[in-house]
């Protein structure tokens, strides 16, 4: 929606030597966002600049999952203010999930917004920008319509790393009564399987060797499009991409994970070992009123089924706490799955209402105070178990995908200064070891390490061997 112009129009534009200044909050699929944001503006002429002073454009990619996005925006832009009345043609941008939620209202609300634009405007952000400067304030968030929707290709050379993000389908079909993604994200569109191997093939050559496979329910890829290959397939397809060494997936559905996928963890050599599958309560009473279409027992006989498949894999989930009606043994049964499961990683949550989601329309009946003590006893028993699992690192060996530099360096013998470098293990905890040669080599090897040192979220250890040498 657009606006009324006002009377004076800006000189012509130019977009040349324009800068914009990215800033991400959120999940993966913002990341993912924010580099094909940054592929159609530099189509159009636009820098990147990590400097906001020295921006022409500032944009905040933000989540409207989690609480309060909304004012942490605000928050974020109006510290930069003093940028914008120092350079009065400097723009400030909201997109991603809150700005598909709030829309024209951002306008309406923040006089020093100047535009507003959902994910599937992201192609068409240049011409948004040129509106903006006849003088309008523009909000663009119309969804596309499903049949119609074409994802952006993804151009290779945006990536400046070994791992990469990659979309393969947007939206979801599921509607928990919690969750505001189908409303700010739409119906699920998958990507064809043909362009989803294509694009990592064009990750590969330009040397990415880890692609994480991105959607908003991603096992349940391929339901909504005849003639696509199902999840688990889709998957083989990847894995079988010359020159790539790993693939990880984000976020699966408990109820879209067959056993097709799961047994993929013991038959995809190259399929990480780690597997995040959101549960949200041990309760099956609340599982219900979540709508999430599946219990307990269920939920377990999952776990159990990809442990078989995979023993050692990383399981990581997400809890939800203090969701309404969630009584005193509610919780008590979320804290007795928490401890059976015995998760590496866990990712919780205080209950808070999504406008437009079903559970708003009902009492938020705990209390902040009750949600507060709750949360805390939870994150209390999962740090005791991570520790526990972080301890079996200990002593082990693990083949080690190098991404860079650390930030540490080490003094070698003789006084002779050793590359730090760091990289995850397939189980996604990250390492950092010393090697005799340049950060720049390494970067995207395989390298075998021995564990020597266990910290409270990242490991140390000494290399064994490189895998290619």
């Amino acid at each position: 929606m657009l606006e009324p112009a006002a009377p004076q129009l800006e000189p012509a534009f130019d977009a040349a030597n324009q800068r914009v200044h990215v800033i991400t909050h959120g999940c993966q699929m913002n990341v993912y966002d924010t580099h094909r944001i940054l592929q159609v503006l530099g189509a159009a002429g636009w820098v990147e600049t990590s400097d906001p002073t020295l921006a022409d454009l500032v944009l905040v990619n933000s989540c409207s999952v989690r609480d309060r996005p909304e004012k942490k925006i605000i928050g974020t832009l109006s510290r930069m203010l003093p940028l914008k009345e120092a350079h009065p043609g400097l723009r400030f941008g909201v997109c991603g999930c809150v700005a598909q939620q709030h829309g024209e209202s951002l306008l309406k609300k923040v006089p020093y917004i100047d535009i507003v634009f959902g994910p599937d405007r992201i192609a068409d952000l240049p011409e948004i920008i040129a509106e903006n400067r006849t003088g309008r304030r523009v909000a663009m968030t119309e969804l596309d319509d499903p049949s119609d929707h074409a994802f952006l290709p993804v151009d290779p050379t945006v990536e400046t790393g070994p791992s990469a993000f990659l979309t393969i389908m947007k939206g979801c079909d599921r509607f928990c009564s919690y969750c505001i993604v189908p409303y700010v994200r739409g119906r699920q569109v998958s990507k064809p399987a043909a362009v989803v191997v294509a694009e990592v093939e064009s990750l590969v050559r330009v040397g990415v060797r880890e692609v994480t496979l991105l959607g908003q329910n991603v096992n349940a890829y391929g339901k909504d499009r005849a003639g696509e290959p199902s999840f688990a397939d889709l998957l083989a397809r990847v894995a079988a991409v010359v020159g790539l060494y790993r693939v990880r997936f984000v976020t699966s559905h408990p109820a879209d994970a067959d056993d097709a996928m799961l047994d993929m963890f013991g038959s995809l050599p190259s399929l990480a070992k780690g597997l995040h599958l959101p549960v949200q309560s041990g309760s099956d009473s609340v599982l219900f009123r979540m709508r999430r279409g599946y219990d307990v027992a269920r939920y377990m006989d999952r776990l159990a089924r990809v442990r078989r498949a995979c023993p050692g894999i990383a399981l990581s989930s997400d809890i939800i706490v203090g969701y309404p009606g969630e009584t005193p043994e509610d919780f008590e049964a979320t804290m007795s799955l928490v401890q059976a499961a015995h998760f590496d990683s866990l990712f919780s949550f205080k209950y808070s209402p999504r406008p437009g989601t079903a559970a708003a329309k009902v009492k938020d009946d705990v209390p902040e105070t009750e949600k507060a003590a709750r949360l805390a006893r939870v994150q209390s028993l999962q740090d005791s178990i991570s520790a526990r699992r972080m301890n079996g690192y200990l002593g082990s060996e693990e083949v080690v995908l190098v991404e860079g530099p650390s930030r540490f360096a080490r003094v070698g013998g003789r006084g002779k200064l050793r590359t730090e470098v760091q990289g995850r293990t397939s189980t996604n905890v990250m390492v950092n070891f010393g090697i005799d040669r340049v950060a720049a080599e390494a970067r995207g090897r395989l390298v075998r390490v021995r564990i020597d040192e266990v910290l409270s979220h990242s490991l140390r250890g000494t290399v064994i061997s490189w895998e290619a040498d």
